[in-house]
């Protein structure tokens, strides 16, 4: 028999879907903000996936995935729990807002970072209700899941893709104990991904995935303090999902469960969608890069391979004229994850989010510094 699982007022029933609320946190005028929460069970005991959406506003892929995936035929030959969330940030769906009105900040920041506790410094701001809102909710999700994937929205017409993150790991007087399970996690991380099938973009190396807090998302929290295999999809342009990649992605994620040991069958192709393997490991760098304000009107599209110097935008002034010799070049060889916003920039504005080539270790020890901070 499957185990026994609830979050809120779900509570899983072997061979049905199940539908309730989890209370995050409350508002000064009274009302109760729920994350809404789906727990499917097959009839047979298996692994547990968490999948969770909608935690950016504008991010509306993620949500129809889920709706899409979860179904009773699913159900029916289901081994194991599927536990789903298609919004956590509700008040950011509503707005269609990436920070909550109730809590101005990225809410993928705000997932614990493994430190050890401390008092809190009066002068400084306290965690939001919102924060320890995800803190309580991590401790549901180190309790019961097996693996983690965490469906988001990149840039305007951008491929659909993953976001590996590295693993990190503490050196210690257990350093080699530690890098051994490290690099133990990463392999099952990457058996994961390999399984979901679409393109792979490693994040940024470890001192600017610190610098931007992207170790306190919820899948780096998964990754990193749960030490659950995990990782985040990327699905394309926000506020208007494309119907090719939410298909491709419950594709990707069926043969994920079938990799899992939730589903039996051989893996189904991924169609509709490119998928690039340029034949080495990227990662994502928001490059090129303009040197002063312009227009800059693109020359590539996501998917497109670039060398360095292939010219991958137009620059011109207000009027139309060109600005310099009128081009913006290719820094890297790779390929375009996505494009900027828009055709107006400022200097030191990124005008392409790009794949480019990766030679940073996938495993590394935590900064020196991390755990005294």
């Amino acid at each position: 028999m499957p185990k026994p699982l609830t979050l809120g007022s779900a509570t899983a029933q072997p061979g049905t879907i199940q539908y309730g609320r989890w209370e995050a946190l409350s508002h000064p005028t009274g009302h109760v903000e729920f994350l809404p929460v789906i727990i499917a069970q097959g009839k047979q005991d298996g692994p547990c996936i968490w999948l969770t959406a909608g935690i950016h506003g504008p991010e509306h892929a993620g949500p129809a995935v889920l709706y899409k995936l979860i179904t009773h035929e699913l159900v029916d030959r289901l081994k194991g729990t599927i536990v789903a969330i298609p919004a956590l940030s509700p008040a950011g769906l509503r707005t269609m807002k990436r920070e909550p009105y109730h809590a101005p900040t990225d809410p993928n920041r705000l997932w614990p970072d493994g430190k050890p506790p401390k008092p809190q410094d009066p002068d400084k701001d306290h965690p939001s209700s919102l924060e320890k809102a995800y803190q309580r909710l991590f401790d549901e999700i180190v309790a019961s899941a097996d693996y983690v994937i965490d469906y988001h929205c990149a840039w305007t017409d951008s491929i659909s893709f993953v976001f590996r993150d590295r693993v990190l790991y503490r050196a210690d007087e257990n350093s080699e104990n530690n890098k051994a399970e490290a690099e133990a996690l990463a392999a099952k991380q990457g058996e994961m991904i390999r399984a979901y099938g679409h393109t792979v973009v490693t994040e940024f190396p470890v001192e600017k995935y610190i610098d931007e807090k992207l170790h306190r998302s919820s899948t780096g929290a998964a990754l990193l303090v749960g030490r659950i295999p995990s990782f985040t999809v990327e699905l394309g342009t926000g506020h208007m999902p494309d119907p090719r990649i939410v298909h491709a992605s419950v594709v990707g994620t069926r043969n994920v469960l079938r990799w899992a040991g939730l589903l039996d069958g051989e893996p189904e192709p991924i169609k509709g969608i490119p998928i690039i393997d340029p034949g080495y490991r990227v990662r994502r760098m928001q490059t090129p890069r303009v040197s002063e304000a312009c227009v800059a009107l693109h020359l590539v599209e996501a998917g497109d391979t670039v060398k360095v110097g292939d010219p991958v935008a137009e620059v011109r002034d207000i009027w139309g004229r060109p600005v310099g010799d009128g081009w913006l070049r290719s820094e890297h060889e790779g390929f375009i994850l996505g494009r900027s916003h828009g055709i107006y920039f400022y200097p030191g504005d990124a005008v392409l989010c790009t794949a480019v080539r990766d030679d940073a270790p996938l495993v590394g020890p935590y900064p020196p510094d991390y755990f005294k901070d």
